[in-house]
């Protein structure tokens, strides 16, 4: 019996019966105080001493006491749908607000509460990214067995897969939702891995161990370098290996002994963008080379983009400085991960060294190309094409809205507003400080000009856990959105640390802001 999976199968029973108790106390017993619509009264209009954001506006909180919220979406009706991610252990959910401000709750469905200890149909976070379509809600999510998948529920709580079995065991799952005028549905798949080699980070995360075999997996065929990374064993003491492991890229943890490495056998890679009928089936690979592609939007006019994250300084290949961006969608592009950088760069560059005590433990003196791409077939990325902006390294670039043509954001027609979810230090740069910290703030993307500017934002350039804990401020923004309104609701995730690989976050600490015209005395 593989040793691994003996000792991950009880783990996983802990995992699910942890989770199922969980939600039982949420949904029975009520033992944790739920999402809290704001009376009026109550939506007081942030300071502008604390928060800035344009002039003419009032940002206000809405709603408060959310668990780890990753997505918010607007229906064809006007109603406000929210997903908790279901991170740190916690059970997915997705519910939303209708106009009149009443609660309507779609997984898991009020009728499963009775049953829910029982065998039946799960979603496992955490929650990637929603949309919606002709009365149906699309969700990424991940499976009990942490494979990525898209379901489709109804209002009543119904659903239907869309998608299933997708590589999301790693670092990263299945991200964004975008729906085409055309009505076919965009998603991402993240990598499994920070910069294509399976390293400690990894370990530290928790997924090698109960998925040994998993590693990123390309779209194409490729032809590596030969580069075999050298890093500590942790299963040295357990399996009586040796102390030291040796780990090419896109192979298995301690396996460095392919030179060519398959395609995908069922044309489903990590690092891609597919798309899929609304349907179900259909399902194709539309670009790939993409680490982390978070957000995904149409334009006004059906063109793709999406925010990507850059590389981190962290696991056997660590990279310095790697931005995060803001990419247009070109059909069948390799993006260039891992060899380039998010911003497209060739990743050898001096400007993303690692420190040389980093990079020399693993055997090399510096970070170079491990693909050999011209055999592969690979063209080097059109920066000039591809490029829209780029954001300051670990920013946390996620979700995103263009802004409409009308409303009272119009003057901003055609730009894109981004969520920076803020840096996941210490875990994303190996135990070292950071200067300040980065993100936790709002962007304004002007995609002809190319230039990113603050939109909405801590005066202190700190997120509110570090300012005070009772200041009501920007603490994490993942998501935003334009409601019917023309307003701009900003999600926050909430309060999050990361400690040896793992997301802990802050119960009730997540929060929906609203960005709305100045309301006149007397409205």
């Amino acid at each position: 019996m593989n040793m691994a999976k003996a000792l991950g199968k009880p783990m996983a029973l802990r995992r699910a019966a942890g989770m199922a108790l969980v939600a039982a106390c949420a949904l029975l017993a009520g033992c944790a105080r739920g999402p809290q619509l704001l009376a009026p009264q109550q939506q007081t209009v942030l300071d502008r001493a604390i928060v800035e954001y344009p002039a003419g506006f009032e940002l206000r909180p809405m709603i408060r006491n959310l668990n780890a919220p990753s997505a918010i979406v607007f229906d064809a009706e006007g109603s406000l749908l929210i997903a908790e991610s279901g991170l740190d252990g916690r059970e997915p959910h997705i519910f939303g607000y209708k106009r009149d401000g009443q609660m309507f709750q779609i997984y898991p469905p009020k009728r499963m509460a009775l049953d829910f200890l029982k065998n039946g149909f799960r979603i496992y976070g955490p929650v990637g990214g929603m949309a919606v379509d002709h009365g149906r809600i699309y969700v990424s999510h991940r499976d009990e067995q942490d494979r990525g998948g898209i379901t489709a529920f109804g209002y009543d709580g119904r659903h239907t897969t869309i998608v299933a079995d997708l590589p999301a065991e790693g670092d990263y799952g299945v991200t964004d939702l975008a729906i085409h005028p055309d009505g076919r549905l965009y998603f991402g798949v993240g990598a499994a891995t920070n910069s294509g080699v399976v390293g400690l980070d990894n370990w530290a995360k928790g997924w090698v161990h109960n998925h040994p075999r998993f590693c990123d997996i390309p779209q194409v065929p490729l032809k590596l370098l030969g580069y075999r990374f050298d890093s500590s064993n942790p299963r040295a003491g357990l399996f009586n290996g040796n102390d030291l492991a040796v780990t090419a890229p896109f192979q298995p943890f301690g396996v460095s002994n392919q030179t060519w490495i398959a395609k995908s056998g069922n044309d489903k890679p990590t690092a891609a963008i597919y798309s899929v009928s609304l349907s179900g089936g259909d399902l194709r690979v539309e670009a790939h080379g993409i680490r982390y592609p978070r957000g995904l939007a149409f334009n006004e006019y059906g063109r793709l983009y999406m925010t990507n994250n850059g590389m981190e300084l962290r696991g056997t290949r660590p990279v310095k400085d790697d931005p995060d961006s803001l990419l247009r969608f070109v059909r069948g592009t390799w993006y260039g991960w891992p060899d380039f950088s998010a911003d497209l760069l060739p990743i050898s560059d001096a400007r993303f060294q690692p420190p040389p005590e980093m990079i020399l433990k693993t055997g090399y003196p510096d970070l170079a190309f491990v693909v050999d791409q011209q055999t592969s077939g690979l063209l080097k990325p059109d920066r000039a094409t591809l490029l829209q902006s780029s954001f300051p390294a670990l920013s946390g670039a996620a979700k995103m809205d263009f802004v409409p043509g009308s409303g009272p954001f119009k003057e901003f027609r055609g730009n894109v507003i981004v969520a920076l979810s803020g840096d996941m230090a210490p875990f994303a740069t190996s135990g070292r400080k950071l200067t300040v910290p980065v993100g936790y703030k709002v962007m304004r993307v002007d995609v002809d000009s190319r230039q990113a500017k603050d939109f909405v934002f801590n005066t202190q350039r700190l997120p509110a856990s570090m300012m005070d804990q009772d200041l009501m401020a920007l603490e994490r923004p993942a998501d935003v959105k334009f409601g019917p309104d023309g307003s701009l609701y900003i999600l926050d995730m909430g309060r999050v640390r990361v400690k040896n690989g793992k997301i802990h976050v802050q119960e009730g600490s997540g929060k929906i802001f609203r960005l709305a015209p100045l309301r006149l005395k007397g409205e």
